[in-house]
């Protein structure tokens, strides 16, 4: 990768993370077929659980990127926001958790996104009034 492109990639990087404060969302690349996929990751503090944000992809990190930023600038505004609460498997709190996705499978798929569907009881999936 040239120097350049490193540059870019940082700085897109990093206008992401002004979207999202104190605690900075991690960036998770992977490439197949000659696709890069990114899949942004926020974590909660209070339960040090990892959700996925949203997944783009593009011919190079920095088209995958791009997507990313024009789905926070644009698109996530326009979806609607899921509660759900839900507890792991062997713990007594249970926790509630805030999704921004076009249907209630997509908030399940940002959910569950990476963790093991057994290791996991949801008691309930809300659709937020729109504000």
């Amino acid at each position: 990768m040239s120097n350049d492109f490193v540059t870019e990639q940082d700085r897109l990087e990093n206008q992401v993370r002004t979207y999202f404060g104190a605690l900075p969302p991690l960036f998770q690349y992977n490439e197949v077929g000659g696709v890069v996929h990114l899949a942004l990751m926020t974590e909660n503090p209070r339960h040090n659980q990892q959700f996925l944000f949203h997944k783009s992809s593009g011919a190079n990190a920095i088209q995958a990127l791009e997507s990313l930023l024009e789905y926070i600038r644009e698109h996530r505004s326009q979806e609607p926001t899921y509660t759900i609460q839900w507890r792991a498997f062997g713990e007594s709190e249970l926790h509630t958790s805030y999704f921004s996705a076009p249907n209630i499978l997509g908030a399940l798929d940002k959910f569950f996104h990476g963790r093991d569907l057994h290791a996991i009881t949801v008691f309930s999936v809300t659709l937020n009034p729109l504000s």
